[in-house]
């Protein structure tokens, strides 16, 4: 016996569909969003490096750090980097100086866009396995082409046993605000798929039973 689809069976499928498209269209999004547009191996080595020209598809916040992997004791890693986890004992760091000194210039079409230096920015942030040391910023603006000019006025080799990587990466807020959103969006196509799914079985169920009756 064949049951012919009603126009509520119609309706649920087209919000079925409909949910997915919403969830699926914000998972290709967030997946083709620059976040981390630069992340790349640095020596630390005095001088002056030119970061490969990159573009932005988000208008936020970037963040420019030094990330260094914890092969090196905590300690004395916080203090190379000058980041301190808890800022009641300056004092660990006294035979153990910071060699992270370095200025940065962020430039499109060859006109400076911002500028800084480890001299102002001295935040950090603990991951399970990286610490890192911001040493700039800047506001983004989406489809804008940058350069990056990095100069590293000191000796930053103690920090090579840890790897170092300089990135620019979108400031962690962004990401909690996109997080949020994907739960919004979860919660829309869960309802979207659960009302299309009940109003597809009222409708299977609704022309069995007419079937029967005409049999």
């Amino acid at each position: 016996m064949s049951i012919q689809m009603t126009r509520t069976g119609w309706v649920g499928i087209a919000l079925i569909a409909a949910g997915l498209c919403v969830f699926g269209g914000r998972v290709v999004w967030s997946k083709t969003r620059t976040w981390v547009p630069i992340d790349m191996p640095v020596s630390l080595s005095q001088g002056q490096i030119r970061i490969p020209e990159f573009t932005t598809n988000l208008k936020a916040q970037y963040i420019i750090e030094i990330e260094v992997q914890k092969k090196i004791p905590f300690d004395t890693l916080n203090c190379l980097l000058g980041v301190e986890p808890d800022h009641s004992h300056p004092e660990k760091c006294t035979n153990t100086p910071s060699v992270v000194n370095a200025s940065w210039v962020l430039s499109s079409r060859g006109d400076a866009m911002a500028r800084g230096s480890t001299a102002k920015d001295k935040l950090g942030s603990w991951g399970n396995d990286v610490i890192s040391r911001q040493i700039g910023g800047f506001e983004s603006e989406r489809g804008r082409h940058y350069t990056l000019d990095v100069t590293f006025l000191g000796d930053g080799s103690p920090l090579a046993a840890g790897n170092p990587r300089l990135k620019v990466g979108a400031h962690p807020m962004y990401y909690e605000s996109d997080a949020f959103a994907d739960i919004l969006f979860l919660v829309m196509t869960t309802i979207l798929v659960l009302a299309g799914a009940i109003m597809l079985v009222v409708s299977t169920l609704r022309a069995r039973h007419i079937g029967r009756e005409l049999h």
